[in-house]
């Protein structure tokens, strides 16, 4: 279990359904297909590549390439898009929840996980739903959601 080492090439067709498109400001280098997020400093109308840990609430997928002060179209709750998983050998399953990860190449999911591992419970960026087996090295299509969840304790 390896993070990738590259953001992979999505294509023209990121966005499979839906018309939730909003147009945010790019506050670095974004990638088409990447997940964005309001960074964690919060400045108004403007996203990064979703980095867990790093960013703060995810608000959808970038639907194309934008340096940083540009505007960028961004795939918002509701629609499904093509989304690159975190992991290079680790499935995820159709119908699990995704969140954003701390992969440093920024904008990739991996699955919520069903407890926190710990006597408290947690709170993570919910990106969606995978409607396809994603698997590891992998894309595949997401229902967007994105909103913050709380993950139960193990206890």
């Amino acid at each position: 279990m390896a993070d990738i080492a590259a953001f992979p090439d999505m294509g023209d067709n990121i966005l499979i359904a839906g018309t939730n498109i909003q147009r945010y400001k790019a506050g670095a280098a974004i990638k088409k297909g990447q997940a964005v997020a309001i960074h964690g400093t919060g400045v108004n109308e403007t996203v990064h590549p979703a980095v867990k840990g790093t960013t703060a609430s995810v608000e959808g997928v970038a639907l194309a390439d934008a340096e940083q002060g540009e505007f960028v179209p961004v795939a918002g709750p509701g629609c499904v898009v093509l989304m690159a998983n975190a992991d290079d050998t680790t499935a995820i399953d159709a119908g699990t929840g995704v969140e954003d990860n701390d992969n440093a190449v920024g904008g990739t999911i991996s699955a919520l996980p069903a407890n926190s591992g710990s006597a408290t419970a947690a709170y993570a960026n919910l990106v969606g739903v995978a409607i396809d087996d994603i698997p590891g090295d992998g894309v595949g299509r997401v229902r967007l959601l994105c909103s913050i969840t709380c993950i139960p304790n193990t206890s």
